[in-house]
């Protein structure tokens, strides 16, 4: 699972658009014609919790493993999320963020937060406002553990709301998450590969600022 003895970061691009459900979710919850439409395929993954939409140039998404023996693993599976969380925070607010938080308290999420992954908020995620701007999930064994965390240039609402159905659940209007786009003046008119591309060297300017 690990990918080196020692701390590592990798940034997954990603090629064609996808509904990932997670492992305990019914393949039903999908819209197959919504699928088509978007020439998206549907993937299962094998940790748990809600549906996330992935697009090429549509998110940063970076799996950072921490090896045991690393000063910035921790054994509490929730704390552990904060030394993450904490490199987020700085990224974003270096980046112009304003009014950025990182939530210190437990997993928080009714039924929509199980059925969409950015609609619940779990220990070291960072907020705007209230609104989830990262995500985090972890996998972890006996090498240590790997922090798999997106952030999205807009948060794609419509795009879930069409893809899901079946839940008999009223979505909200868009709240509960935001992308950096939404939040950072300066990526707001940005094109999606430019702003990738600066998010990108922002966050291995800040994984190489880490002791």
């Amino acid at each position: 699972m690990l990918y080196a003895d020692a701390r590592t970061a990798r940034i997954v691009d990603v090629t064609r658009s996808a509904l990932v459900l997670g492992s305990s979710q019914r393949l039903e919850l999908a819209n197959i014609a919504a699928l088509e439409s978007f020439d998206a395929e549907l993937v299962v993954r094998r940790s748990g919790g809600g549906a996330v939409f992935l697009s090429p140039m549509g998110q940063l998404w970076v799996d950072i493993a921490i090896p045991r023996p690393d000063p910035l693993f921790v054994e509490d599976v929730g704390k552990s999320f904060f030394a993450i969380g904490e490199i987020f925070l700085k990224l974003l607010s270096s980046l112009g963020g304003h009014d950025l938080k990182m939530h210190t308290g437990k997993l928080i999420g009714g039924d929509l937060a199980r059925a969409i992954c950015f609609a619940g908020l779990g220990p070291g995620e960072i907020t705007f406002e209230g609104s989830k701007v990262v995500g985090m999930s972890q996998r972890r064994n006996a090498q240590g553990a790997v922090f798999q965390c997106v952030v999205y240039l807009t948060y794609p609402f419509d795009q879930l709301n069409q893809l899901m159905n079946g839940m008999n659940i009223e979505f909200p209007g868009r709240g509960y998450a935001l992308g950096v786009s939404e939040i950072l003046d300066k990526f707001a008119d940005l094109n999606p590969a430019v702003a990738l591309s600066q998010l990108r060297r922002s966050l291995i300017e800040s994984l190489d600022d880490i002791s």
